[in-house]
């Protein structure tokens, strides 16, 4: 997973000064993300499936090297059209992400779901500090050399994984049920999920959180171009400097706090200090300013993700663990379409900088509804009585 996010993290600082190279509009930018996350939409819930049904390994090992495909597109292009392909076919096989913390969940016993999630922010948090920082250094050679490094990476991913991974998933524990037209759907692979007790609130928050994330992330370096007139070292140091606190987040605190404050009320306080965070980023006077409030909403973000994978488990078996991974991850993915897309409208259309006030609006309403969480959980549980 850390050499995964890596090769994702290695392209933001560049993708935004590839992508204005041929346009200086938003939408054409957040497009690289939008593109991305619709192939990772449509794929996950069925490498999820996948997954239940053959095993984590080959569906991690397929994927890992489909990303080093995409990331070879990406790096060869010279045009708008091929570098959103590129992006694209990275999207569809971007299912190893879901398929890895379902791995992770087949070999973690409850008292230890915590700490081993805690484990794959980690993962994120020093991808998202070594990538950024990577791709900064290679955006100084040509802007498409980090995507030519990501494919490098993505190919030894692979190497490492076929020699060193075991599988995870016994036969016996294995999806055998057979398959049905509406399990390659992915929309009503997230509806069947919803309709468990509490469940469809819990991935209502997560889409919440999602979309104003994609929506705010996905123009932060764009927004500091513009407003500050920002390079691509300063673009990599923010970034790097968020994977930083995410790093240290989810070392130190996560796996302290959401056992003492519980996963419910964890969720609650950090979406809305994320909310804070965004309003600084907005109303910050300075470049640094804004750096300090990125460092403040990684930390709070870094919460998010084990908090709903923690409460999102609990709800569904154990051969029901890969669909849900693969939900999480397109519920995600949706959002990371939506989001930017958004994002980008309202940067263009209200004003640079409206994807983090509007954000901290939309997570006030997650926060809220995560509050709700524990009734609809007694409601759904009583209603077979």
């Amino acid at each position: 997973m850390l050499m995964d996010i890596m090769g994702i993290s290695l392209l933001l600082p560049v993708a935004p000064q590839i992508v204005l190279q041929y346009s200086s509009e938003a939408s054409l930018v957040t497009l690289v993300t939008i593109t991305y996350a619709a192939g990772q939409f449509l794929a996950s819930p069925i490498l999820g499936k996948l997954g239940d049904r053959f095993g984590r390994r080959p569906v991690l090992l397929l994927s890992i090297v489909g990303q080093a495909l995409g990331y070879l597109i990406f790096g060869l292009s010279r045009s708008l059209p091929v570098l959103y392909l590129g992006r694209l076919i990275g999207g569809v096989t971007a299912g190893n992400l879901a398929t890895a913390s379902a791995y992770i969940a087949d070999v973690s016993p409850p008292e230890e779901q915590s700490k081993n999630f805690a484990l794959v922010g980690t993962a994120w948090s020093l991808g998202l500090i070594i990538g950024p920082a990577l791709g900064g250094v290679f955006g100084q050679i040509s802007l498409y050399a980090p995507a030519l490094l990501a494919a490098g990476l993505a190919l030894l991913n692979a190497v490492l994984g076929y020699f060193l991974l075991p599988e995870s998933l016994p036969r016996e524990r294995r999806d055998l049920a057979p398959w049905r037209p509406r399990d390659y759907n992915p929309v009503l692979t997230i509806v069947d999920m919803g309709r468990k007790p509490a469940l469809g609130l819990i991935l209502l928050v997560y889409a919440l959180f999602a979309f104003a994330f994609n929506g705010a992330n996905s123009t932060a370096a764009l927004f500091i171009i513009q407003k500050f007139g920002a390079v691509t070292w300063q673009v990599s140091l923010m970034l790097a400097l968020g994977g930083l606190s995410v790093a240290l987040t989810n070392t130190f605190a996560v796996p302290r706090l959401i056992p003492r404050l519980g996963e419910r009320l964890a969720g609650i306080l950090t979406l809305l200090g994320l909310g804070l965070a965004y309003l600084g980023m907005f109303w910050a006077p300075l470049l640094y300013a804004v750096f300090v409030m990125y460092m403040l909403g990684s930390f709070m973000n870094s919460f998010v993700f084990p908090v709903i994978t923690i409460l999102s488990a609990k709800r569904v078996t154990g051969q029901e663990m890969g669909t849900l991974m693969g939900v999480n991850s397109a519920v995600g993915s949706l959002m990371g379409i939506f989001g930017p897309q958004r994002g980008g409208l309202v940067y263009d259309g209200v004003m640079p900088g409206a994807p983090f006030w509007m954000g901290a609006l939309v997570l006030v309403l997650a926060a809220w509804l995560l509050s709700r969480t524990a009734a609809a959980a007694r409601a759904g549980e009583a209603a077979p009585a």
